[in-house]
């Protein structure tokens, strides 16, 4: 059967109005990224920054939802980088320069008031074809001599592409600074909205836990084992990390920052399921030990003693108190246990590729941090000793609260065929 030119045409016309007709999946309301928007501007104010060009995925997606697979970080040089969003201090209009391709996309993941489509000269965006409209955009603002913020601690754009914006910009008068840490820390401290995305991903994450374990068996590779983690995950509304998730044979450092492999699962063999995974790119974080077969004492000692740090902090870590309390009343625990360990973590939240960490980080071994605790802080808890466990915490006014509802034990798999 032989379709017409005419009929072909109908049939791509008809799945395009489709496809255009649908509505933007947005994951918080309006006025949710409204919110966002005001205190990015008074937070600029506050800064003297007259216009900030954001680069980085998940500052875009946290300022206006966009999200896309493709940032052309690491890509052929005929393939540059070429999107920012652009804020001006006295404006409440967010405007975002994309590929024209990427309209679409661009209309069915963000909430930005006005796109701009780079055109191109012959097959892709060239860095000049971006800079042409960027100079435009900032022209027509008077915003070309201004101070421009920048992110400088993204990886898109790449350092060659940022050079030349950088020189564009710094010819035509503008003051370059860098605006990365204010930026990053309008997100620290999380909504009730932005709360109730990170509780999902963490029930994804224990659904991936119990799927593992009830359906690993010894033989299995790591590969195999990561794919009934993510199984348990996505059938519980999870989606995958920002960074790879992994199953990995070994101890905790470097386990679990490991890349599955073909490796197969022995009985008697500790293997760590980093069972990180996202609702709507926002991220939660658990890990427990696991063993097929029947636990040493020494496996079953070191559990306990990780377990125990969790009573720690969920007598110390109060809001208001100085995190270098929480880290030297950790360190003494671990001393008196007789057991080398260490405990921290890092601010969760939204991410996209390459990495899902956020700006704040804490650590057992940091004695001079002069961070208080503070309600909204969301952060993984992540303690280990040749083993680790791994939880997702947010900071309530009522202390630590940890998301994850499985036992502080490890996954022993004891009969498994």
């Amino acid at each position: 059967m032989t379709a017409s030119l005419d009929e072909i045409s109908d049939y791509i016309a008809a799945q395009g109005a489709d496809f255009a007709s649908r509505a933007p999946d947005l994951p918080f309301t309006r006025g949710e990224y409204a919110d966002r928007l005001a205190r990015l501007r008074k937070k600029m104010a506050d800064e003297h920054i007259d216009t900030v060009l954001l680069t980085a995925p998940d500052t875009m997606c946290w300022l206006h939802g966009f999200t896309t697979r493709w940032y052309r970080s690491h890509s052929s040089t005929k393939l540059p980088p070429v999107h920012c969003t652009v804020v001006h201090v006295d404006h409440d209009r967010i405007v975002l320069i994309e590929t024209a391709g990427h309209e679409q996309l661009v209309r069915l993941t963000s909430c930005a008031d006005e796109f701009i489509g780079v055109p191109d000269q012959a097959d892709e965006p060239t860095v000049p074809d971006f800079l042409t409209v960027l100079l435009s955009e900032l022209g027509a603002r008077g915003r070309l001599g201004g101070r421009i913020g920048v992110e400088r601690w993204s990886s898109v754009p790449n350092p060659a592409v940022a050079e030349m914006i950088t020189s564009a910009l710094t010819d035509h008068g503008a003051t370059i600074v860098d605006a990365s840490v204010p930026i990053r820390s309008l997100r620290r401290l999380k909504s009730r909205e932005e709360l109730g995305v990170i509780e999902g991903a963490a029930a994804a994450c224990d659904a991936g836990l119990l799927h593992l374990r009830d359906h690993i068996r010894p033989g299995m590779t790591e590969l195999q084992a990561w794919n009934l983690l993510m199984t348990g995950v996505i059938e519980a509304g999870g989606e995958p990390a920002a960074i790879h998730e992994t199953v990995a044979t070994g101890p905790a450092m470097p386990a679990v920052h490991a890349l599955s492999s073909r490796r197969p699962i022995g009985r008697g063999e500790v293997f760590h399921p980093d069972a990180a995974c996202a609702v709507d790119r926002y991220h939660a974080r658990l890990t427990r030990p696991f063993l097929i077969g029947d636990p040493p004492v020494a496996f079953t000692r070191l559990a306990e003693v990780l377990a125990g740090s969790y009573e720690v902090m969920e007598s110390t870590a109060k809001v208001g108190v100085p995190f270098r309390d929480v880290h030297r009343a950790l360190r003494k625990y671990f001393a008196e246990a007789g057991i080398e360990g260490w405990a921290g973590g890092y601010e969760l939240g939204v991410s996209l590729m390459p990495d899902w960490v956020g700006e704040f980080c804490w650590s057992s071994e940091d004695d001079s941090t002069e961070a208080v605790i503070e309600v909204g802080l969301v952060t993984n808890y992540e303690t280990g000793a040749f083993l680790a466990m791994v939880d997702t915490v947010v900071f309530e006014d009522s202390g630590p609260r940890f998301l994850s509802s499985l036992p502080r034990t490890p996954m022993v798999v004891a009969h498994a065929d």
